[in-house]
């Protein structure tokens, strides 16, 4: 069995179809390679609703048009993540319509409300699971009150889970959303969750969120994938401003299929499909520039623990400064109100979370 994973999806801006007369020809390429797949999945960061009320505390919300479930199709995607920092962008109410539009169309998806999807195919048993990290300050986590959110990153429970599904003779998928965007070093403490994981159960660790490549490598009988990079993300908007509050740079266009070959549950190879966001059309295999990009990033995982943190550090306050010189006066001035107020104070309240569910389980499994 041949199963294909994507990034980051968010079917607005340029790759809408109520934007994109060209969306169709745009993708073709990519539907026709796609095509030669039994399963293709991918993490829906967009959810398909007609909500114009954003719901949280947020610098930016994203969404697709319900007519976008085209592109889903189109493209062979039938399994999509819904674990991630913007599927609750709109709300109880844009949350729902995205769940009723994919199950409308014979969609697939797992990441929310503890489910976790289970699939006898071609003599493979294979169970999709999906998490969200409290890293990535998202609005909706699982709520076991109402039993609607997002699945919560909680390591302790994801190594419960997937040693249920292997004892059941399940082939683990596992969906993360986590770590820091547009840089290509992985947060450590997840790179040490991810490998003390593959002590205790083999899985394929399949993540996204950063929007850039990062490394890959196999630990035991897992592999560990932690960014994809993006399949296709357009520039953000706010209503603060006519510039777009993040624009796609070169780093951002490059990503890749991770193509999993599977034969009675089990993981017998895999390869890495290069995926470059062009101007006019989305090109397949033709980029030896991204795989030389992953194989530098998957180098990087090797090295000592505190020079990689060093050089992780060293990336991410240039990408933070360079942020810095994008905003003036005006820019914090417009961001004196309760919703600054409300992200700084929910981030602060995510992090101890954090702490609990991934530092921690660091360090227990070390004890």
């Amino acid at each position: 069995m041949k199963v294909a994973l994507l990034g980051d999806m968010g079917f607005f801006g340029k790759y809408s179809i109520a934007n994109n007369g060209n969306i169709f020809n745009y993708f073709k390429d990519a539907a026709v390679f796609l095509k030669g797949f039994d399963l293709v999945v991918g993490n829906l960061e967009t959810p398909l609703c007609n909500s114009n009320t954003p719901f949280g505390y947020k610098s930016a919300y994203i969404k697709a048009e319900p007519e976008n479930v085209e592109l889903l199709k189109y493209l062979n995607i039938s399994i999509v993540n819904l674990a991630n920092n913007h599927i609750f962008d709109y709300g109880v109410k844009g949350y729902k319509s995205n769940i009723e539009i994919l199950e409308k169309n014979n969609i697939n998806y797992f990441g929310i409300e503890k489910k976790t999807l289970y699939l006898d195919c071609q003599n493979n048993k294979v169970a999709f699971s999906g998490f969200c990290c409290y890293s990535t300050n998202a609005c909706g986590y699982y709520d076991a009150k109402t039993g609607l959110g997002v699945n919560i990153l909680d390591a302790y429970e994801v190594e419960k889970i997937l040693l249920e599904n292997h004892n059941k003779g399940f082939l683990n998928i596992v969906s993360i959303h986590c770590g820091q965007e547009h840089i290509h070093y992985p947060n450590y403490d997840h790179i040490e969750m991810a490998r003390k994981i593959a002590l205790k159960v083999p899985y394929i660790f399949y993540g996204h969120h950063p929007h850039v490549i990062q490394g890959i490598e196999e630990i035991k009988d897992s592999l560990i994938a932690y960014s994809l990079g993006n399949f296709c993300f357009d520039d953000v908007y706010t209503d603060k401003s006519e510039k777009p509050l993040l624009v796609q740079t070169n780093k951002n266009k490059k990503s890749f299929i991770l193509a999993l070959n599977i034969e009675n549950s089990k993981l017998i190879d895999f390869d890495t499909i290069p995926i470059y966001s062009g101007d006019e059309k989305m090109i397949i295999d033709q980029n030896n520039e991204i795989r030389s990009d992953l194989d530098k990033y998957s180098r990087l995982l090797k090295i000592e623990k505190n020079i990689y943190v060093q050089q992780r550090n060293e990336q991410l306050k240039a990408y933070i400064n360079s942020r810095k010189t994008l905003r003036d006066f005006k820019w914090y001035v417009k961001r004196l109100n309760l919703n600054s107020i409300m992200m700084i104070f929910n981030a602060r309240r995510n992090l101890k979370k954090y702490k609990n569910n991934v530092k921690n389980y660091i360090k227990d499994v070390v004890k």
